[in-house]
């Protein structure tokens, strides 16, 4: 996934010589995409994110609210928006294992504001497909 979102920059630098807007785009393009890639690449982690945007769950409580993911799948997706930043491992245990995962307060409000924003345009869009 690393080596994907190095690639994925360095493809984008692009020539050097453009203007300031064309600059100005390539920046942006290469945020949206990024920022995409983290949150929404894989089946799973858009659900994943959703589920903790009212607070902190556990591993077998976030199989229960997204049905088909398979603890191993939950968990690689848990490890993958660790690593980048957007969910926090809170070990709990005393002498019972208890892991909790929640959104990192650095992101929350951010990551709560784009999921509301898809909501939303999903709503809007597909509501008209009768979806």
């Amino acid at each position: 996934m690393q080596r994907h979102r190095q690639a994925v920059i360095i493809m984008m630098r692009g020539a050097d010589q453009s203007s300031e807007a064309e600059k100005e785009a390539s920046r942006y393009v290469r945020r949206a995409t990024l920022t995409a890639e983290v949150l929404f690449r894989g089946k799973w982690k858009l659900q994943i994110l959703c589920a903790m945007r009212s607070g902190s769950v556990r591993l077998g409580q976030l199989a229960r609210i997204v049905p088909g993911a398979s603890k191993k799948m939950l968990t690689q997706n848990l490890r993958q928006l660790e690593a980048d930043g957007i969910v926090v491992r809170k070990d709990m245990s005393d002498l019972v294992l208890h892991i909790e995962y929640e959104l990192d307060e650095s992101t929350r409000e951010g990551v709560c504001a784009i999921l509301d924003h898809v909501a939303k345009w999903g709503g809007l869009q597909f509501g008209k497909l009768g979806k």
